[in-house]
Formats: C-alpha cells, sequence, structure tokens
C-alpha cells in the first residue's frame, strides 16, 4: 500500500467492511401467489467481505442457486474465495441463476488473482 497515499488508505478501507446482500422468499410464492424479481446474476465480491442472506417466508422448500432453503428458514453465507455457482432456481422464470463471487480488488491490482 505504500505510495497510494491517504485516499488509497481510505479506499482500501471502506473496501474492507462489511456489506450484506439479502433476498426474502415471500409466504405462498410456490404457490404462485407471489412473484419474486430477482436478478439472474447476483454479484459478490470476496474483499469487501459480502455476505448473501436468504430469507424464505414461504411453507415450500426453495433452491436459490448453490443453496438449499427450508420453509421458513434463513440461509446466511459468506464468501472466502472468488467463485461462480450456477444452479437451479425454483422461483426464477427460467428457473436459473448464477452466484458470482469476484476476488478482492485489490487482489486484482496486485495480480494475486
Amino acid at each position: 500500500m505504500l505510495g497510494l497515499g491517504a485516499a488509497g488508505w481510505v479506499a482500501v478501507v471502506q473496501w474492507e467492511q462489511w456489506r450484506t446482500v439479502t433476498f426474502v422468499i415471500p409466504a405462498d410464492t410456490a404457490a404462485g401467489q407471489n412473484s419474486v424479481a430477482f436478478p439472474d446474476e447476483i454479484m459478490l465480491t470476496v474483499g469487501l467481505k459480502d455476505t448473501i442472506v436468504i430469507e424464505n417466508q414461504d411453507d415450500e422448500l426453495h433452491l436459490f442457486g448453490p443453496f438449499v432453503v427450508a420453509p421458513r428458514s434463513t440461509v446466511t453465507k459468506q464468501f472466502k474465495m472468488p467463485v461462480i455457482y450456477q444452479g437451479a432456481c425454483t422461483f426464477h422464470q427460467d428457473r436459473q441463476m448464477t452466484l458470482v463471487v469476484e476476488p478482492a480488488p485489490w487482489d486484482r491490482w496486485w495480480g494475486n488473482e
């Protein structure tokens, strides 16, 4: 980090803060009474300490990419390594979704990918 100066230090400190991305599956989604608009691709970053939270308020089990979310339960996951998951999603129109976890921004700067 030498040579970045104060502005560079502040930027790196900001990236090191926790960020939570939450998705809620409403009750009666499986019954077709609630439609949910989730993106086909979800982007997270390891270096941002991103955490995904999936709350299933429905009475049915749902698939959300790599996650199986039991009825009326919550799944929380923080990623420690970059990864790409492609998987089924029980409430997407095309029944598929992608979860991309990118490396920390500074890994790209210093060639640590």
